[in-house]
Formats: structure tokens, C-alpha cells, sequence
């Protein structure tokens, strides 16, 4: 199955060992560095693309385009998978206790929850939007927040997860997506990404 891959933002490879299916021909580095969290600045230094050339500054106009075509993507991929293997099941975190938790990540993070949604493909696969002006704070926080979210049991990554798949994006104050993180764990070859606005937003080690 061939996806459109957005051309503003760079993808990148998570913790799983294969996710050749989706975006695998995009490759970004990015290094998590020291700055001010709320400093619009860093939404605008720029992605930089196999360590060559200069880095790409994304514009506000494409950050929305790429934010939706992100969400699509997704929702295709756990739709699909879905379809294809039906029978596999997950542990699910109960939607209260989902929101409970969201709640409390709003509070310790400073952060607003913009959108919550539940979807099901066959089982429950959460969509999150939340809001902050605390850009790089947030980045940092986004493994806590996705651990308590979605648990995880066992050591591979590519299984033991809560949910058969999990998005999480977060908004600037002007509703603008500056990163995300997802997975789609159903079916064979597991898989999951992040994309972030500046090489200093991703909230997982790449490269």
C-alpha cells in the first residue's frame, strides 16, 4: 500500500523495527537541545533532511496542511489493518480512566485538551489534541504522557501496547500543530512515527 508522503514536514522512524509501510522514505535528524520552551523561534528553525543542506523552515500554511495529512494517514492505516486482521485483541485503557489521565497531564504540563475521540476500528484507538505555548517543555513531556495514555507491557515495542493504535498532536496558542506521535499496532509489522515542527520539538531520539 503506497501513502502521500507531506512534503513540509519530516517523518521519522520511532522505536519500532519496521515501518517501511508508511513514510519510510523520509528521513529527518534532529537533536533535542536547550532553549526556551515558549519561544515562538523555535516553531521556525527549521527540519533538517539527512544532515545535507540547509535546514527547511515550515511555514504556518504548511504545518496545518501536514498536521491534517498526518491524521488522515492515520486513521487510513488503523482502518485498513482493521479490515485485515479483525480477530487480534488489546487491552484497552477505559475511556474514563483516559480522560482522567489526560486531565492530570493538563495540569502537571500546563496544557489545554483541545479534542478527545475514541475511535473504532474494531477496538478503541484514541485521538488526542491538546494546546500549549510551552512548545519544548511539551516535547520533553510527550514519552510520560504517552506511557500513561496508552501503557505499555512486556519489552518490544511491538506489542504489549494499550490500544490497537494511538495519536497524540499538539497545537501552538493559535491552533497550529508544531508535533505529533502515533502508532498502529494491529496486523503484522506494527508500527508508529513522530513528526515535529523543528528538529529540537521531536520527543524521541532520531537519527
Amino acid at each position: 500500500m503506497t501513502h502521500a508522503v507531506p512534503t513540509a514536514y519530516k517523518w521519522k522512524m520511532r522505536r519500532y523495527s519496521r515501518f517501511a509501510a508508511i513514510l519510510a522514505s523520509v528521513i529527518a535528524l534532529g537533536i533535542l537541545v536547550s532553549g526556551c520552551a515558549s519561544s515562538r523561534s523555535i516553531l521556525y528553525s527549521g527540519v533538517s533532511g539527512n544532515g545535507i543542506g540547509p535546514k527547511r523552515v515550515i511555514t504556518d500554511t504548511a504545518a496545518r496542511q501536514d498536521g491534517r495529512a498526518a491524521r488522515e494517514q492515520w486513521v487510513a492505516e488503523i482502518t485498513r489493518r482493521a479490515q485485515e486482521d479483525p480477530s487480534q485483541r488489546f487491552a484497552n485503557l477505559p475511556a474514563q480512566q483516559l480522560r482522567q489521565r489526560l486531565a492530570e497531564a493538563a495540569t502537571r504540563y500546563h496544557l489545554t485538551v483541545k479534542e478527545v475521540r475514541f475511535l473504532h476500528p474494531r477496538q478503541l484507538a484514541p485521538l488526542v489534541v491538546i494546546q500549549t505555548h510551552r512548545y519544548l517543555a511539551f516535547a520533553h513531556a510527550v514519552p510520560a504522557i504517552e506511557n500513561s495514555l496508552d501503557p505499555h507491557t512486556g519489552h518490544s515495542d511491538q506489542a504489549g501496547w494499550a490500544f490497537e493504535g494511538f495519536f497524540l498532536e499538539a497545537q501552538d496558542e493559535r491552533g497550529l500543530p508544531f508535533l505529533g506521535i502515533f502508532n498502529f499496532m494491529r496486523g503484522s509489522s506494527p508500527g508508529g512515527g513522530q513528526w515535529a515542527r523543528s528538529d529540537q520539538l521531536y520527543p524521541f531520539a532520531h537519527g
